[in-house]
């Protein structure tokens, strides 16, 4: 099996947050921990876990593997952290450059070969590779152990190769003892009104209501790290690190609003459709049923546009915040031309075996939406238009003929795609939906 270290990682991190010593199955192969002389608050890198290497884990390598995790429990990455090392009695001409943990994530982030005559030391400089900040330190690290046969006699892990697996994180010195005096405190911008809930290790510690000003306060705190989420809202904040005595403040956002509606009464509009837009794109469409009552829930803020399709019929610059409700009644007028045109304006396409008939109905869209035309690919439905765009090949002329000879007024866009969306974005841009 391969070394999966991502394992051993969230055994570590979630060990440490438990306020546990770190985990050292290594100490039997004589693998120490020296602890780094820093002050309560003060910001180092503590070895949070220690593994030797198991045969089937190890495959006969003879390395110290090497992983630095941020205090998010993650590793540290832009910038990346650095791990120095040396072995007794190193000479002044033997080298033991700095090891970056930069490696993907499926694998350990750096790693060092530990000759058979080495006793190696490993400790973190930091975000730069010759950094000197405080760090905990590993020693009496070695691959002289004895031979560790599997029970089928296998060997992998045998004198001069063993492996070890060392895990940093950047913490926070915590209080010694039982102080409980710390403070995590700020806001939740828009929270107002909603409950905040406290957690530490999956238990919750503490809620309270956001206060009017959206600001919140849990005082009293014991050493450990929190996560604080809004009741009923994907919004939290984990790996909040506190050590008995210091403050923390926190700022956290909701999300915009989505509960907005548009609703209303379209008149006359049995069998129509009415389409929702914002920003030149359909957002949705109802069918109307008898009454004419439509409704439109969960909308963003945003300015929006409606229209009754096959119509000229139209509402724009409706205007809402997230959480407003808007009203807007329109009304179809009824047909009394005295004509059997049934149809103001259609634009028909090509025929399905029609060159670039699927791109010019999608180059289209913005033009049918903005002007809430008709559009398909039937003839004998263009037939009781007043006035039919035909875009595209597809129609020959004494097709469009007998349209112009029942009444019609046609327009035939040719040339390529790029030609036929031009002219289309021009009529948008001076709000002409048919040439003049």
């Amino acid at each position: 099996m391969a070394f999966d270290h991502q394992k051993y990682n969230a055994i570590y991190v979630e060990n440490h947050q438990a306020g546990n010593p770190p985990l050292n199955d290594a100490a039997g192969y004589g693998v120490k921990i020296e602890p780094a002389d820093v002050a309560v608050g003060e910001a180092y890198w503590q070895v949070i876990g220690v593994h030797h290497l198991r045969p089937l884990e190890n495959w006969s390598n003879h390395h110290v593997y090497l992983e630095i995790l941020g205090q998010d429990g993650n590793r540290l990455r832009n910038p990346i952290g650095w791990v120095g090392w040396t072995w007794e009695n190193r000479q002044q001409n033997e080298p033991a450059r700095p090891v970056g943990v930069d490696k993907p994530d499926n694998e350990p982030g750096g790693n060092i070969a530990v000759g058979k005559n080495q006793l190696v030391s490993v400790w973190a400089n930091g975000r730069t590779p010759g950094g000197s900040d405080k760090s905990d330190m590993v020693t009496g690290i070695r691959t002289t152990h004895p031979d560790e046969p599997l029970p089928d006699g296998s060997l992998y892990n045998t004198w001069g190769h063993h492996s070890f697996y060392v895990v940093f994180q950047e913490v926070v010195k915590e209080a010694a003892g039982n102080q409980a005096d710390s403070v995590i405190f700020g806001k939740v911008i828009d929270g107002a009104g909603r409950t905040l809930r406290l957690s530490r290790q999956g238990t919750t510690a503490a809620e309270q209501p956001i206060a009017d000003d959206d600001t919140f306060r849990f005082e009293g705190l014991p050493a450990g790290t929190y996560t604080l989420k809004v009741v009923g809202a994907s919004v939290r904040r984990g790996g909040i690190k506190v050590d008995g005595a210091n403050s923390r403040e926190v700022t956290l956002s909701m999300p915009a609003p989505e509960e907005s509606v548009i609703k209303g009464t379209v008149t006359n509009g049995l069998g129509h459709t009415i389409v929702l837009g914002k920003s030149g794109t359909m957002v949705a469409r109802k069918t109307l049923p008898p009454t004419g009552r439509y409704k439109f829930e969960n909308l963003p803020a945003g300015v929006y546009d409606l229209a009754v399709w096959d119509t000229t019929v139209k509402a724009a610059n409706i205007a809402l915040d997230g959480k407003n409700t808007r009203t807007v009644n329109l009304e179809v007028p009824e047909d009394d031309s005295g004509d059997d045109k049934q149809i103001d304006h259609y634009v028909l396409f090509g025929p399905p075996q029609s060159r670039g008939r699927r791109t010019n109905v999608f180059i289209a869209a913005d033009f049918l939406l903005h002007f809430s035309l008709s559009a398909g690919f039937s003839l004998e439905t263009a037939k009781l238009a007043r006035r039919v765009t035909v875009i595209g090949p597809g129609h020959t002329r004494p097709e469009l003929k007998k349209l112009r000879d029942g009444g019609a007024e046609v327009e035939h866009l040719g040339g390529d795609s790029y030609e036929i969306e031009t002219i289309l974005s021009q009529r948008i841009k001076d709000n002409q939906a048919f040439g003049s």
